[in-house]
């Protein structure tokens, strides 16, 4: 049976106005009385109408697809993004092009100009560098365009964002809880406030904790019997890579050559990556039994691992790995839900949306007694 589809009528007389007005507040007319543009956009959420993508792109002149752009085509946490964001897109008849930069600005430089020629109806984007990319041709053009992930600095646009203070203050407290006492941070470079915030809020956090004496942990993380993490917590080091797999891998065997780390925290998944397999490639050295090889998440007294997003691999290694997960799907779906809205509505003022992180615990952060 086919059922029929809500039409532009339908909405006019469920708002009491005109089709022209419908039109005119679907295509983001700014002439519109705010109080009809209440009522137009109230009753294409109760009739479930879904403007015609294609309809919109001949009057307006933009095309019936948006696009969406990152830095790194072979990072999952964008690829979960993408998929959200086509899953959404092709709810409301648009199509999507993507395009990776390959974090390198000059791509990104000419990929901007070129979403703008094929007029392109908007842009979820994440910029190679917050401080130096320009996104003016997309702005000067009028093309709507919501970032994630990473700020422009100087630009008023749309944001949606992990928390991230909150990620780092999570990974502080779980670790605590769990009686480590000296952690290493790994992280990318300076400027990237993603990450950096997850080191500001995990410092932040660390130091509130050491403060207290331990008293917001309990006596459990520091009196567990014959744990060998007892003893107060130790002033943390931070270490900064290029946030991929190799700097994470590399960062990691010095750490663990050093031997004073009880734990390793990578703020962004490559690195994560990287760290675990540093950590299991001294552990088949162990078993093998190299001279003075540990064998790292395995035993009381050797590393532990948190690392950054819930990627397949955490769930599949042994021992599985403990995250600070980012709600990934949840931001390409309110990235989209936000792309759509300024496409309607241009005029509106730019939001930033928080999402919150939370720790899955698994065995490579789980307390290891004697």
């Amino acid at each position: 049976m086919n059922v029929r589809r809500p039409t532009i009528l339908d909405v006019a007389s469920t708002a009491g106005v005109s089709t022209a007005t419908v039109s005119r507040v679907i295509n983001g007319a700014q002439n519109v009385d705010k109080e009809l543009s209440r009522r137009v956009r109230s009753a294409v959420r109760a009739t479930g109408y879904v403007p015609n993508a294609a309809g919109r792109s001949l009057r307006s002149g933009a095309s019936a697809q948006v696009a969406v752009v990152t830095p790194d085509a072979e990072n999952p946490y964008f690829t979960r993004v993408i998929s959200e964001v086509e899953r959404m897109a092709r709810g409301q008849g648009y199509s999507v092009m993507v395009a990776h930069t390959e974090d390198d600005l000059e791509r990104e430089r000419e990929v901007f100009p070129q979403l703008v020629s094929r007029q392109i109806a908007g842009v979820i984007l994440t910029v190679v560098d917050e401080n130096l990319s320009d996104v003016t041709p997309l702005l000067a053009a009028g093309t709507p365009l919501v970032l994630v992930d990473r700020r422009v600095h100087g630009a008023d646009v749309d944001l949606v964002v992990t928390d991230n203070l909150d990620a780092g203050r999570r990974g502080a407290q779980h670790l605590a809880e769990q009686g480590f006492r000296r952690p290493v941070v790994l992280t990318g470079p300076e400027g990237l406030t993603s990450t950096e915030d997850r080191v500001r809020g995990f410092l932040a956090e660390w130091s509130r904790i050491g403060a207290a004496g331990g008293d917001a942990l309990g006596a459990a993380a520091d009196d567990a019997p014959g744990s060998s993490r007892a003893g107060a917590l130790e002033a943390p080091r931070v270490i900064r890579g290029d946030l991929h797999l190799d700097s994470g891998r590399e960062a990691t065997e010095a750490v663990l050559a050093e031997g004073w780390a009880d734990v390793v925290y990578a703020t962004n998944n490559r690195m994560s990556a990287g760290a675990f397999e540093a950590m299991r490639g001294l552990d088949r050295a162990g078993a093998a039994g190299a001279a003075g090889a540990a064998a790292p998440l395995s035993g009381a007294g050797v590393p532990g691992l948190l690392a950054t997003d819930d990627d397949l691999w955490t769930r599949l290694v042994t021992p599985s790995v403990s995250v600070v997960q980012q709600p990934i799907r949840a931001t390409g779906r309110t990235a989209a839900r936000l792309l759509g809205q300024r496409m309607q509505e241009p005029g509106e003022d730019p939001s930033t949306i928080l999402l919150r992180p939370r720790i899955l615990e698994r065995e490579s952060t789980r307390r290891r007694e004697g």
